[in-house]
């Protein structure tokens, strides 16, 4: 047993990191099962134990929601409510007092979107409405000033996007609008408040996931309108290119993603017929994929979010 504690520690959060007193955990919120609907339940892995622990959970039961975090903080908004009526709530997470506190809501209700933080602003852009209709709108966070503002919107109105930071540049990819899925890439400069367009996926998709490892921008499965994927592709911005990574050994969208360690996470997700609970990790630099079953997720579920701090 201690030998599996070790070598799981190690998978997770390397020497390095094992001798930070506060080495990066990760987590899960909210989402769907068969059973409940939207979910208010909060996880944080522990690998010392090799579980997934409660935390508190949220004060509005979510799914298809957003998430990042800001300064330690865990921010989520919008989603789906008990009534699958389009929110535009939003709610941070304290780790320190693992508590929940509102913060001022969106201008916008919307689900399926995506999020992401550059230079400490919380961005939130796409999504659906209550009238099904895709957002091009951008909305942006100051922690600061407890306040949202518009920037500019994106040249596409997309749903059940992705989005990821690097070098200081906001990617969004993927996703759909009223004519299907989606293989365009967008990249935001927050000095310049501008879109541009860069290169494309070689697949359309959505409901995918995506996160960011050394430098690059991975996208992981999702849906091309017929059959969930397990394909992957990787972006290297300093050659505006995308390549073929290693497959996932499942087919799955609606899933989520995190990164610990240099090491990528997806976990749970729709294969299709049935909802997920396995987790796969990937190693960038073996290009290979990895089941980890000692961390398969306590319930079966679906849109929701991952993140690590």
């Amino acid at each position: 047993m201690q030998m599996l504690i070790k070598s799981l520690l190690g998978a997770l959060h390397g020497d390095s990191a094992r001798r930070r007193m506060n080495f990066e955990k990760l987590y899960i919120v909210g989402g769907y099962d068969d059973g409940s609907g939207p979910l208010a339940t909060f996880f944080r892995y522990d690998s010392m134990a090799n579980v997934w622990e409660a935390m508190a959970p949220m004060s509005t039961a979510r799914d298809d929601l957003a998430a990042a975090v800001v300064d330690g903080k865990l921010y989520v908004m919008g989603g789906h409510g008990t009534d699958y009526e389009s929110l535009s709530s939003v709610e941070r997470y304290d780790p320190a007092k693992n508590a929940w506190e509102a913060v001022a809501p969106t201008s916008t209700a919307r689900y399926c979107s995506a999020a992401a933080v550059v230079d400490g602003k919380l961005y939130v852009m796409g999504g659906y409405d209550d009238q099904n209709d895709a957002h091009s709108s951008v909305e942006r966070y100051d922690p600061a000033k407890n306040a949202w503002e518009a920037v500019a919107p994106m040249s596409t109105a997309r749903r059940d996007l992705d989005a990821a930071v690097v070098d200081g540049k906001l990617y969004v990819m993927g996703g759909s609008d009223a004519d299907g899925g989606l293989s365009s890439v967008e990249r935001y400069d927050p000095a310049k408040n501008a879109w541009e367009a860069v290169t494309p996926m070689s697949t359309a998709r959505y409901a995918s996931a995506a996160a960011v490892v050394d430098g690059k921008l991975y996208v992981m499965g999702g849906h091309d309108g017929q059959h969930p994927l397990s394909s992957v592709e990787r972006y290297d911005p300093a050659k505006n290119a995308w390549e073929a990574a290693a497959p996932m050994s499942m087919a799955r969208c609606a899933l989520a993603a995190a990164v610990s360690d240099g090491k990528l996470y997806v976990m749970g997700g729709s294969g299709g017929l049935s909802l997920l609970s396995s987790v796969e990790q990937y190693n960038p630099a073996k290009d290979e994929w990895v089941t980890m079953a000692s961390m398969a997720l306590i319930t079966e579920r679906s849109c929701f979010c991952a993140v690590s701090m």
